[in-house]
């Protein structure tokens, strides 16, 4: 079995386990995106007479602006676990895909924060010119969509900031690894060299 592979060895041979965490707050947070993006198609935008607004975005746009990071998480957190329980999972692997991931979930989880969440997003004056959400039709007192809810929003923005926390440890882990491999390589090649003279 792969989980007793050394290149993960000691207390970091259950780092790879991590993806079942980050694979669990995905779904959750897929599902949450995609409410959101559903409410959002089907809530009418506001007065169109307004100097600062912009078209509503296409259906596709708002899926990928709300889902993109969820989705793809999903399907690398599926294939990680498979390959740390079907093969051997290489923490320079695990190293490069979770700093990777841990970037995109920056990106992202940052715009959720600008336009939904903070107060910032929902000054109008120019604000239409970066999120599509000032122009949609919304509860009074509310910063979400006339047909979500304030929990899908907060749900989602605070699981992908969950993900981004989780994939940030992830990436610590697989360095420690790397760079506990990598000594123990320096070790072993340095045993050969003077087993050879």
């Amino acid at each position: 079995m792969a989980i007793l592979n050394n290149s993960w060895a000691g207390r970091l041979r259950y780092a790879p386990l991590l993806n079942i965490a980050i694979l669990i707050a995905s779904v959750v947070t897929f599902g949450l995106a995609v409410s959101y993006a559903n409410a959002a198609i089907k809530t009418p935008m506001e007065n169109q007479a307004l100097i600062y607004m912009r078209p509503r975005p296409t259906n596709s746009k708002i899926i990928v602006y709300s889902a993109f990071m969820p989705f793809f998480t999903v399907l690398q957190s599926i294939l990680d676990i498979s390959l740390h329980f079907l093969f051997s999972l290489q923490p320079i692997y695990s190293l490069a895909v979770s700093t990777v991931y841990f970037i995109g979930w920056l990106v992202q989880w940052s715009i959720w924060m600008h336009c939904e969440i903070s107060g910032i997003g929902f000054d109008n004056a120019g604000k239409g010119e970066t999120c599509w959400q000032v122009n949609i039709d919304h509860r009074k007192g509310s910063r979400v969509p006339f047909r979500s809810s304030e929990g899908v929003v907060n749900g989602r923005v605070g699981l992908g900031a969950v993900v981004l926390a989780l994939y940030a440890v992830y990436a610590v882990l697989a360095l420690l690894a790397v760079l506990r491999n990598r000594r123990g390589a320096g070790k072993s090649m340095s045993v050969k060299s003077s087993e050879m003279r």
